[in-house]
């Protein structure tokens, strides 16, 4: 049994709802698993291992995340940590933005004193309801699609995966 953080970076809920469903396939694997928004800054020398998840707006993913992994580099040093990142660009259809897309993760990767163990990125979700005024007028402007696109089959595939690994 490994101790397991799974953080996140929300806006809406989506990247926390995900962060949860990789947290319940964990603990269902014989993990301890505490799922902690970076806004409440878990530290993560608590724990062995760290999945870390952001969802993304306007081509970067979430400040606070990078923020949080900037501030906790070292207590992430030698362990296992998968990185995951959450969008709709994965539901667009094109390759130029799925190409995009699967690049998210590597901005939350790049600030790990090592490689990641794994890397992933899903489709989210837009409900305008959750949203700042600016972010629906951004959010028609370039056309993003409404509605809920989680692929739950992919979110417990790579937990399965990672609850092997870490």
């Amino acid at each position: 049994m490994t101790n397991v953080l799974v953080a996140f970076a929300t806006k809406g809920g989506t990247t926390q709802s995900i962060a949860e469903r990789l947290g319940a396939r964990l603990t269902e694997a014989g993990h301890a698993v505490a799922v902690v928004s970076v806004q409440d800054d878990p530290d993560p020398a608590a724990y062995e291992a760290v999945l870390i998840g952001s969802g993304v707006q306007a081509g970067s993913v979430y400040a606070p995340a990078g923020h949080w992994l900037t501030v906790h580099r070292r207590g992430l040093d030698h362990k296992p940590v998968g990185v995951f990142a959450v969008c709709l660009g994965m539901v667009a259809g094109d390759s130029a933005r799925l190409e995009e897309s699967s690049r998210y993760p590597g901005q939350l990767a790049e600030v790990l004193p090592g490689e990641p163990v794994a890397t992933t990125v899903f489709a989210g979700s837009y409900d305008p309801r959750t949203r700042a005024w600016w972010e629906r007028l951004a959010a028609r402007l370039i056309r993003s699609p409404r509605g809920d696109f989680r692929d739950w089959a992919a979110v417990d595939a790579w937990g399965d995966d990672l609850a092997g690994r870490l």
